[in-house]
């Protein structure tokens, strides 16, 4: 069975990529998929620091305690969706330094469906972002389509006081779908032919 990440990309207490995490979790239940959300606003993820390479850091080490268990959620997925809040027009901090702390293969060569929220009309420049930057050691595969759902506080689903475009489900449910399909063939490429020992860095 295909096993999703879905990745809540803030941390504040009343996120709304939270709540759609929920919801596309929910989604990819009904789609036959496994998923396990990983909510920043629950997970105080250390930031990246050169302490995180030590061989033997101690026990109460927040690369022990916290940020283990995420690496082995991650690792357990077949491919992720990234749900990022638009902040200032950047990714949240939080969620690219989770990328940065992914550099044991978590991600690498797993697909990712990048969804990005704003309490406005923006989203775009999240997109582009994480396009450019959220890859390289990683490698992870973003997928050629994406989803913004702009006020994003509007956007209920199967409520009667859902003020969101009419295309905007449906346009997710088959991002969804093109994304468990792919990372149920990307099994067979990280089985027998990718070597992480060669693709240590992107270049």
């Amino acid at each position: 069975m295909t096993h999703i990440a879905v990745i809540a990309g803030s941390n504040r207490s009343e996120a709304q990529s939270h709540r759609i995490g929920v919801l596309i979790a929910e989604r990819l239940t009904g789609l036959g998929a496994t998923s396990d959300l990983i909510s920043l606003r629950d997970i105080d993820v250390p930031m990246w620091h050169e302490s995180k390479r030590d061989k033997n850091p101690p026990a109460d080490s927040p690369w022990v305690t916290v940020w283990r268990p995420v690496s082995e959620r991650l690792k357990a997925a077949d491919g992720v969706v990234v749900i990022t809040p638009e902040w200032h027009g950047m990714v949240s901090p939080m969620l690219k330094n989770l990328l940065c702390c992914c550099e044991e293969g978590e991600l690498a060569f797993k697909p990712g469906y990048i969804v990005a929220v704003s309490g406005g009309a923006g989203g775009a420049y999240p997109v582009s972002e994480l396009r450019t930057s959220g890859y390289k050691n990683t490698y992870l595969h973003w997928l050629p389509d994406h989803l913004i759902i702009r006020n994003a506080g509007g956007f209920l689903p199967g409520s009667p006081d859902d003020k969101a475009p009419e295309f905007l489900e449906p346009r997710m449910m088959h991002g969804l779908k093109i994304l468990t399909a792919y990372a149920e063939a990307a099994k067979k490429l990280r089985a027998e032919v990718v070597d992480l020992s060669i693709l240590r860095n992107g270049m």
